[in-house]
């Protein structure tokens, strides 16, 4: 039996470290980070020169609240659980995903990403933080 990592709040460097690696390896996945369901940063890592903690610090509350108004628009539909949220912009896109009842995953991409790339970039990311030790 394989022990897969538990995203827990007293080990936010595994998380982090585990965030760098992914942003290096999925190109897709500019930066990444694991934010609490009320707005707090947990980690981050990005793939650029752009400090994380700026996108993290900022989308953290952000991504909080919009998967409070999904949660509320998938009950008010009758469409079971929410999955995931997105945003596509004109410059790239974000996705955020429940990872447990506390905890987020934001995943942002580059420009010329779209929604399913995005996607596909963001399951991986999931996967390198669930991957067994």
């Amino acid at each position: 039996m394989t022990r897969r990592l538990e995203l827990a709040l007293t080990e936010p460097d595994e998380v982090a470290r585990l965030l760098a690696e992914a942003c290096e390896s999925i190109d897709d996945a500019a930066y990444a980070f694991v934010a609490s369901r009320d707005g707090l940063v947990v980690a981050s890592a990005t793939a650029h020169e752009q400090p994380e903690d700026a996108v993290a610090l900022r989308g953290s509350a952000l991504a909080a609240a919009a998967m409070g108004i999904g949660d509320h628009f998938a009950a008010m539909s009758a469409h079971g659980r929410l999955q995931s949220t997105f945003f596509e912009a004109d410059r790239g896109c974000v996705g955020i995903f429940p990872i447990s009842s506390a905890m987020l995953l934001v995943v942002g991409s580059g420009q010329s990403v779209n929604l399913g790339r995005l996607t596909a970039a963001a399951k991986r990311v999931l996967a390198l933080l669930q991957a067994p030790k």
